[in-house]
Parts: structure tokens; C-alpha cells; sequence
């Protein structure tokens, strides 16, 4: 087992006078790849990662005012700061039921749009490759999808029981993953607004992942068990692994797909394991962990740790 313990971080960043670190987000997109969210109570930090070899830094670039709790964060794929003038579009999703679509140049001309749809707190938002809609879900047992042109709810999917992730991919755009709290994972097509495929375990689920590098790839973390789903064959899952004693938690794919990482609040423990084989490749202490977000072309997993933000190397070798 390779175990990192906190003096083998590649990097880590103290908030302390932010508060805890409620919610990240490194832009899973190209064009804008080093860039990452930070959510807090009051605000939200758009931040620039400086990776050389091994050498990482991180440099703030704006604050923005957030109102509310911060629960959740969605890069949208336009953004980028490589060509002039600049764009950042991203949403925040606040325990006040609302969403907010922040756009900004990063030269003070900075707009804010409110969505307030949602009649409960909203667990996941995000936005799809195409930057055509914004998906989020709710304890509401909802799933909305708003048109990015201005930002209407478009479409709401009723749901047996709270939404708790959302996911596209982007080898297929007109598809979406939605999993509920009760256990399912749902695959609607966009433009039907029917579902088209489903996932049961029988278990609850606290969190689910759309591999990014491959479409027929899924994990979902449910009491504690990581299960990772084939979809050319969705009656049971291909691998199950129990990480943890406690429920909750959240699981996130490496880029490449070969490892997926796993943080559960309760059991205080960020798991990083090969999908093939179970075999840990990471297994370290955190106080009071955030989401996990990992790096679209680098093996770096970051997470926010109550004030602090950490990140690791990991390689599936």
C-alpha cells in the first residue's frame, strides 16, 4: 500500500481566513485546466495551479461574493483565461436553494445570475461539454436543466428520492447520469426527458461518477461500498470494495480512468484505489474533508481539508 501522510503532500494551502472549504472544483476542461473553484460560507475563490514536475503553487485570481453556504461548484466549459479577454462562467450552488451563474472577465466586470427553482438544498450541479445546459439535483426529488443562453429551467425530472449527483460525459453529451439518495442511477436522454437506462443496488447512495475516459465506466459509493458498474452489462456491479464503516461520502474518477478516489466525512479518510484490482494506492487522514477534484491531465487529487487545501500525487504504477 502506498501511504502518504501530510509532510509528502505535493502542496497544500491554508484558507483559514475564509473558513472551512466547503466545496472545489478544478475545471475538468482543456482550456481551462489549471484553473479551480473554492467554496466557503461567503464566498468563492477562483484560483490558478502553477504545475511544474513536481513542483506545485496556487495563485488566487478573484473573490466573489456568495451569500450563502456554498454546496457545490460546476466549471462551465467556456471559461478561460489563455486568450484575451478573459471568461470565467461558473455556477455555485448555495444551501439557500439557490443557484448562482457567475460570469466574469477578472477586470471588475462581473455579473451574477440567481436560479431559484429548487424548494430544497441543491447536492450537485453541473455544466455539460457542450456548455448547452446546466444540470443540477435536489433534496427536492428533482433534477433540473437549465439553456445556458439564459439560463431558464427548461426542464424538471421528477425523482423517487433526492438527487445527489449529476454527471455528462463527454464522448455523448445528450445523456445524462442522475443518482438518487434511495439507490438508483438513472441515464436520461436530454432531449426526450426519458430514461433510457438504470442501476440498482439496493443499498442508499450517498455519491456517483461518470468516468471520464471511458462512457461505459460508473462508480457509486453506497453505506460505505464502492461499486464500480459496467455498462454494457448494468444488472450487478463488475467490482464491489468495502472502504468504509460509515455512509456518505464522495467518489471521483482519476482522468484516465484507472483509479478512483473515495472520501467519507465520518470515517475521516481519503481512499485512492485501482479500479482493476482494489489495490490501495492512497490512504490518508483528513479532518473534515470537502468533494474530491482531480486534475484532467495530471495524477493529482486535491481536497479541502476544514481550512486547509491538500493535494496529492497519485500513479496507478
Amino acid at each position: 500500500m502506498e501511504t502518504h501522510s501530510d509532510d509528502s503532500k505535493i502542496f497544500k494551502k491554508d484558507f483559514s481566513e475564509y473558513g472551512q472549504i466547503l466545496a472545489i472544483e478544478i475545471s475538468p476542461f482543456v482550456l481551462s485546466q489549471d484553473l479551480i473553484l473554492i467554496g466557503f460560507e461567503t464566498k468563492v475563490l477562483l484560483g490558478h495551479l502553477k504545475i511544474d514536475e513536481q513542483v506545485l503553487d496556487l495563485e488566487i485570481l478573484a473573490e466573489f461574493v456568495h451569500p450563502s453556504r456554498c454546496c457545490a461548484l460546476s466549471v462551465s466549459p467556456e471559461t478561460s483565461i489563455s486568450i484575451l479577454p478573459n471568461n470565467i462562467l461558473f455556477a455555485a450552488a448555495g444551501a439557500d436553494h439557490k443557484l448562482r451563474v457567475f460570469k466574469s472577465n477578472l477586470r471588475g466586470e462581473d455579473l451574477c445570475k440567481v436560479l431559484g427553482d429548487h424548494t430544497s438544498y441543491i447536492n450537485d450541479t453541473k455544466f455539460d461539454p457542450d456548455n448547452n445546459f446546466l444540470a443540477s439535483v435536489s433534496d427536492d426529488n428533482t433534477a433540473k436543466l437549465w439553456e445556458t443562453e439564459d439560463f431558464k429551467c427548461v426542464t424538471t425530472l421528477q425523482l423517487t428520492s433526492p438527487g445527489v449527483s449529476v454527471c455528462w460525459h463527454k464522448e455523448d453529451s445528450s445523456k445524462l447520469l442522475v443518482a438518487e439518495k434511495i439507490g438508483l442511477i438513472r441515464f436520461y436522454n436530454v432531449e426526450t426527458q426519458t430514461p433510457i437506462l438504470s442501476l440498482d443496488y439496493g443499498k442508499p447512495l450517498s455519491n456517483a461518477h461518470w468516468a471520464p475516459s471511458d462512457s461505459q465506466v460508473v462508480a457509486s459509493l453506497q453505506l460505505g461500498e464502492l461499486l464500480i458498474w459496467d455498462l454494457s452489462k448494468p444488472c450487478i456491479p463488475v467490482n464491489n470494495n468495502l472502504l468504509f464503516t460509515e455512509a456518505g461520502g464522495h467518489v471521483r474518477f482519476s482522468p484516465f480512468g484507472e483509479l478512483v478516489a473515495a472520501v467519507n466525512n465520518l470515517d475521516s479518510t481519503l481512499k485512492v484505489v485501482h479500479v482493476q484490482n482494489n489495490q490501495p494506492k492512497l490512504t490518508v487522514s483528513v479532518t473534515l474533508p470537502s468533494n474530491i477534484s482531480w486534475h484532467c491531465r495530471c495524477p493529482i487529487i486535491c481536497v479541502g481539508d476544514y481550512m486547509t487545501l491538500s493535494f496529492w500525487k497519485v500513479t496507478s504504477k
